[in-house]
């Protein structure tokens, strides 16, 4: 079964639940969101409400945790989960799953150099939100990307 049609049977169980679906960047949201009945992408909902300023600084070519942290309270004030309509992004928000795409280091850095971003940031990310589901106690399942 493809990695799209794994997530979608999980989404489908879920179907009357909140869910996100989170992951740092190179890890395959986009490439799965497209795929996923309903879906809706957390930066689609979220920039359209942010200012010139915010958006010039969330978007710098290097990610820090200073910048993430904005990301997630800017998220968190504008940003709210529906039932069946799963979101995805890097913040974790109000939800009854979050659903975790676990991404292994060489997976990941090959994606970072065909994009051309840092995989230093990249991790950086991915442990920030590793904090985030930790603190967060939301019922979480780890979704294996490979």
């Amino acid at each position: 079964m493809k990695i799209a049609e794994r997530l979608q049977k999980i989404l489908d169980e879920y179907k009357n639940k909140r869910v996100i679906v989170v992951g740092t960047t190179s890890s395959g949201k986009s490439t799965l969101l497209k795929k996923i009945k309903n879906a809706e992408d957390m930066d689609d909902l979220v920039f359209p409400l942010l200012s010139k300023e915010e958006k010039n600084y969330v978007c710098q070519s290097v990610w820090t945790e200073e910048i993430g942290k904005t990301m997630t309270r800017l998220v968190k004030e504008k940003v709210k989960v529906e039932k069946g309509k799963p979101l995805f992004g890097t913040v974790i928000l109000g939800c009854d799953l979050i659903i975790y795409l676990d991404i292994n280091d060489e997976l990941l850095k090959e994606r970072c150099k065909k994009r051309k971003t840092s995989f230093k940031s990249a991790k950086d990310m991915q442990k920030m939100i590793l904090r985030e589901i930790a603190k967060s106690k939301i019922h979480s399942i780890s979704f294996q990307i490979d």
